[in-house]
C-alpha cells in the first residue's frame, strides 16, 4: 500500500440511546416519582393539605424530533471521517439517520438494514434469528473511503459485512481519487514527467484497508464472559474471512498462471496488487464496551490478546502452562494474565476466564486511544456515561481500540465541546477549560440526556484521529514511495497464518480442481499429494486408513461388537492427535482425507447394496 504518510482519519462513537429506552427510562422514574409522593400524601391530612397530589404521567420532555436535531448538529460538527453509532433503532436509522447524513455526503449500514439501496449484503455471522430491537450502524465519508465487498459469485472483489448479536464488521479502504487531490499533491506532479505517469502512479498503487468493529456488548454487569466472547467471535469472523479472501486470490492468480505461463510486467504487477488488496493495514474496535476501560475482562483481553493461565503466557500452551517457569512468572505479563481480573469491583473467576480461546490480531498492538488512567482515581473528572437516573459517572463505558503497530493516534475528542457553536468566538484556551469544566459539572447535577436537551443521549460521543505507520523495512520500498504496515493474524498457537497460505504451489488446491471417478481414487491423490511433516506421520495414516479387524458389515448395518468399537475409538482420538500435532500446511488436509474417508465409506456401502439388488 504506497501511501503518503500524512492521511490521517478520524472516527467518531456513539451510544445515542434509543427513543424507546429513553421513554421507558422516564416512564419508570415518573412511576417511581408518584409512587413516593403518594406514600407521604396518605401520612395525614395536613400533609394533603400541603402537598397536592404529584400531577399525571407525561410524555417525555424530547421526543425524538428534537434529540434527532441535536444528535445530527453533533455529528456535523465533528465532522468526523467514521461514525460509529449504537442504540439505533431500525425505523429511526431508515427513515432519519441513513438519508440524513447521506445528503452530509456519508454511506452507511447497519445491522437489520432492510434497505434495497443499501451498499452491501449483510452476512449473518451469529445464530441470532430474531429481530434485533436495537441496531448497531456505521457511516463513512464516501468521498474518502470506500466498502470492500465481494463481487460476483466468486467473491474476488473484497469481504462480507459480517452481522453478529452484538457486532458490525466492515472493511473500508481509502478511495485513490482522494489521495490525488490536484492541489494536495502539486509536488508529486512536479516530480511526475508526465500526466501519464502519474496516471501509472494512481492504477499501480493500492490504497490502504481498515476493518472497523462497531459493537454494543452485553450490559448486564456480571455477564464478562458473554461479553469478551462478543470480541473474540467478531475477532475470529474477521480474520476468517481475510483468511479466505486471500486463499481465494491466491486460487485465481494460480489458475491465471497456468493459462498463461508468460505473464507480462502489468499482469504480473496487477495480481500483485489483486493480492495486497485482501491483507488488512488497521483494526479498530469502537462502541459501548458497557465495562470499564481501567479493569476489565475486555480491556485485557484486547491489550494482552488472552486470559488466563492456560492462554499461551510466554508462549507456554494448554496444560503445560499450569507450570510456568519463575522468570516468567515474575514478568510484567504475568501481572496482566495471571493475576485476578477485576471487573465492577469484583475478582473473576480464573476457571471460567481461561476458556476463551486468544484472539488473532494480538500481534499488532491493540492499545485504547484513550488512555486508561483518565477517570480512573475520580470519575468524576472524566466519563463517558452518567444516567439521569443515579447521575453516577462512569468513567471509559465507551471505548476505541486500535491496531498501535500499524497506525498512531494522532488526535482525540475532548469530552465537552460546543456542537452549537456558542464559543465559536472564544480563543482563549483557559477560558475554554472554564466553560468545559462548567458542562462537565452541570451534567454532574442533571446527569444525562440534560434537561436543557443540549446532550440528547445518556453517553457522550468519543473520538479520535489516526494517521498510517510506514513500514520503513519494506524490500518493496522504493525511494518514491514507502509500504503502510500490514496487519499480523495469528493461530491460537501463535503462528503467523499467512505464512501457512501455499504460494503458486499446484498443491494449494488441495484437489479441489480435480475430477475423480472415485472417491476411492480422490482419497489415494490426496495420500499421494499431501506435504506430510515426517515419514512416521504418513504412517500414521496410512494405519488409519485400513480397516479394523474384524471388518464392519457395511451391507447389512450390523452394530459394531465391542471389540470393534474399542477400536473404532482408537482410531478417533489417534486422527485427532495427529491434527492436532500436525502443522498449519498439513492440517487441512489431514481433515480433507478423514472427510474422503467417509465418502468411501459411503460409496462402497452403496455399491454393495447395488450389487445386493442385482442378485
Amino acid at each position: 500500500s504506497s501511501l503518503r504518510r500524512n492521511q490521517p482519519f478520524s472516527i467518531l462513537s456513539w451510544n445515542i440511546l434509543a427513543q424507546s429506552l429513553y421513554e421507558s427510562h422516564h416512564r419508570s422514574k415518573r412511576i417511581q416519582h408518584i409512587a413516593l409522593s403518594s406514600s407521604s400524601y396518605n401520612n395525614s391530612q395536613q400533609q394533603q393539605l400541603l402537598n397536592p397530589p404529584p400531577p399525571p404521567l407525561t410524555p417525555p420532555p424530547h421526543p425524538w424530533s428534537k434529540r434527532f436535531h441535536q444528535i445530527i448538529q453533533a455529528l456535523t460538527h465533528s465532522n468526523a471521517d467514521i461514525i460509529c453509532l449504537q442504540e439505533c433503532e431500525l425505523q429511526s436509522f431508515t427513515d432519519d439517520l441513513a438519508p440524513t447524513l447521506s445528503n452530509l455526503g456519508y454511506e452507511g449500514i447497519a445491522q437489520e438494514d432492510t434497505r434495497s439501496e443499501k451498499p452491501a449484503p449483510l452476512k449473518e455471522a451469529s445464530k441470532h434469528r430474531d429481530p434485533r430491537n436495537h441496531i448497531c450502524a456505521t457511516f463513512w465519508k464516501r468521498e474518502k473511503f470506500e466498502l470492500l465487498v465481494k463481487e460476483g459469485e466468486g467473491g474476488g472483489g473484497g469481504v462480507d459485512v459480517s452481522v453478529r448479536t452484538r457486532s458490525l464488521t466492515t472493511v473500508l479502504r481509502v478511495k485513490k481519487n482522494y489521495c490525488y487531490h490536484e492541489e494536495e499533491d502539486k509536488e508529486d506532479i512536479i516530480r511526475s514527467s508526465s500526466e501519464k505517469d502519474l496516471d501509472e502512479k494512481k492504477t499501480n498503487t493500492t490504497m490502504p484497508t481498515v476493518a472497523i468493529v462497531n459493537c454494543h456488548l452485553e450490559g448486564h454487569p456480571k455477564r464478562f464472559l458473554e461479553r469478551t466472547l462478543q470480541l473474540q467471535h467478531a475477532l475470529s469472523d474477521l480474520s476468517k474471512m481475510m483468511i479466505a479472501q486471500q486463499q481465494q486470490q491466491q486460487r485465481q492468480h494460480s489458475t491465471r498462471r497456468e493459462e498463461k505461463p508468460l505473464l507480462s510486467n502489468d499482469e504480473s504487477s496487477d495480481d500483485e496488487s489483486s493480492s495486497s488488496s485482501s491483507k488488512l493495514n488497521a483494526l479498530i474496535l469502537a462502541g459501548d464496551f458497557n465495562c470499564e476501560l481501567q479493569s476489565s475482562a475486555c480491556s485485557t483481553y484486547l491489550r494482552m490478546g488472552r486470559l488466563g493461565r492456560q492462554a499461551g503466557l510466554g508462549g507456554i500452551h494448554g496444560e503445560d502452562a499450569l507450570v510456568i517457569p519463575q522468570s516468567l512468572l515474575e514478568s510484567s505479563e504475568a501481572a496482566e494474565i495471571l493475576h485476578p481480573i477485576i471487573e465492577w469491583g469484583r475478582a473473576l473467576p480464573e476457571e471460567k476466564v481461561g476458556d476463551i480461546a486468544p484472539h488473532p490480531f494480538r500481534r499488532n498492538g491493540m492499545s485504547s486511544a484513550y488512555p486508561m488512567w483518565l477517570g480512573k482515581e475520580d470519575a468524576r473528572e472524566h466519563f463517558t456515561y452518567c444516567a439521569e437516573t443515579n447521575r453516577r459517572p462512569v468513567p471509559g463505558l465507551d471505548q476505541i481500540w486500535y491496531s498501535s503497530m500499524t497506525i498512531e493516534r494522532v488526535g482525540l475528542k475532548r469530552m465537552f465541546v460546543d456542537s452549537g457553536e456558542r464559543w465559536r468566538c472564544i480563543s482563549d484556551e483557559n477560558v475554554l477549560s472554564q466553560l468545559r469544566d462548567h458542562e462537565r459539572r452541570k451534567v454532574l447535577e442533571t446527569g444525562l440526556p440534560s434537561p436543557d436537551g443540549n446532550y440528547p443521549s445518556d453517553h457522550l460521543p468519543i473520538g479520535a484521529v489516526f494517521d498510517w505507520k510506514l513500514d520503513v523495512n519494506s524490500e518493496e520500498n522504493s525511494s518514491s514511495s514507502l509500504d503502510i504496515r500490514r496487519l499480523q493474524i495469528v493461530d491460537e498457537e501463535g503462528n503467523n497464518v499467512e505464512d501457512a497460505i501455499p504460494q503458486d504451489e499446484p498443491t494449494a488446491l488441495i484437489g479441489e480442481q480435480q475430477s475423480f471417478e472415485t472417491p476411492n481414487h480422490e482419497l489415494a491423490f490426496l495420500v499421494k499429494n499431501c506435504p506430510f511433516d515426517t515419514p512416521e506421520q504418513k504412517s500414521d495414516v496410512d494405519f488409519l486408513l485400513q480397516p479394523i479387524n474384524p471388518p464392519l458389515d457395511l451391507a447389512t448395518r450390523t452394530a459394531p461388537t465391542p471389540e470393534q468399537l474399542e477400536q473404532l475409538n482408537a482410531k478417533r482420538e489417534k486422527k485427532a492427535e495427529l491434527l492436532k500435532s500436525s502443522s498449519l500446511g498439513v492440517r487441512p488436509w489431514l481433515k480433507k482425507i478423514w472427510k474422503v474417508e467417509k465418502q468411501v465409506g459411503k460409496w462402497k456401502r452403496r455399491q454393495l447394496m447395488r450389487r445386493k439388488c442385482d442378485e
